[in-house]
């Protein structure tokens, strides 16, 4: 098993890492409704899985407290995750006609959650792809519960153009609506803002994070919050749910399909 003194050497050369902040949820219209809560997020970059499997405490493939395992994520069937990221980001890119003829590639970093305890919940994951130093594409991958689907957004970083939301996640917004994203880069710190427009804006969810460095310190620390902090985003998810009914916020039910497979970005 890997000594401490071994695994602060593996992290000193790693750019994967762990955020720790905020999420926001707040709604204007019909009714008024807001609540944080806090949030680890990894950031991993997915070349450097054989370092990272190195580090005591952190599974990656193997069970454990905290486990990243390939099956919880994009394209399952597919061994490579980057390749599985790429693929995705080409496919969609394709299909919505992006007027830049190249090929998507690069570096890939995941920011999600692993398993804790052998439970997997991430409403959301954010896979970043870096060419040539530059952040050039997000993909986010969308999970809604209790449906079990999911769902793929592409967003070009340097346009951040606004997508039709293409899928059912809230009962309380409708599926015809605008989202418009503002992301920035992922650094030292680092937020993210999706805005859910119909004709004015109706919601805006957020993240505030904060970077840390993947050591073993820090990863003990996360491995003792993220339980609870999971515990508490479960519960409150149905809890703002009961608010938003007692507060009489009209409900959507869940639309049957999706409409498309992509989502189509606005002009």
């Amino acid at each position: 098993m890997p000594t401490l003194w071994a695994d602060t050497l593996v992290t000193d050369v790693l750019e994967s890492a762990i955020y720790r902040g905020e999420v926001l949820h707040q709604r204007f219209t019909p009714t008024q409704h807001k609540f944080v809560y806090d949030i680890y997020l990894f950031w991993l970059k997915l070349s450097e899985m054989e370092q990272l499997a190195n580090i005591d405490g952190f599974n990656v493939g193997r069970k454990g407290m905290l486990e990243f395992r390939r099956s919880d994520y994009i394209s399952p069937e597919i061994h490579d995750m980057s390749t599985a990221v790429l693929d995705k980001a080409n496919a969609l890119k394709s299909e919505l006609d992006i007027a830049d003829p190249t090929t998507i590639s690069g570096d890939v970093y995941f920011m999600g959650q692993p398993r804790m305890l052998g439970l997997y919940f991430s409403p959301v994951n954010f896979y970043f792809i870096k060419s040539d130093d530059t952040f050039t594409y997000m993909l986010a991958e969308v999970s809604n519960t209790p449906w079990h689907e999911r769902h793929y957004y592409l967003v070009d970083l340097a346009e951040q153009a606004d997508t039709d939301k293409m899928f059912h996640v809230s009962p309380f917004n409708p599926i015809d609506m605008v989202y418009k994203w503002r992301i920035s880069e992922p650094a030292e710190q680092f937020t993210l803002q999706l805005s859910c427009h119909k004709d004015t804006k109706h919601m805006t969810a957020g993240l505030r994070l904060t970077r840390h460095a993947l050591t073993p310190q820090n990863l003990l620390t996360a491995k003792k919050s993220i339980p609870s902090m999971t515990v508490k985003t479960v519960i409150g998810i149905y809890w703002e749910a009961v608010k938003l009914f007692i507060k009489r916020t009209p409900f959507y039910g869940h639309p049957g399909s999706l409409r498309n497979e992509i989502t189509q970005p606005k002009d």
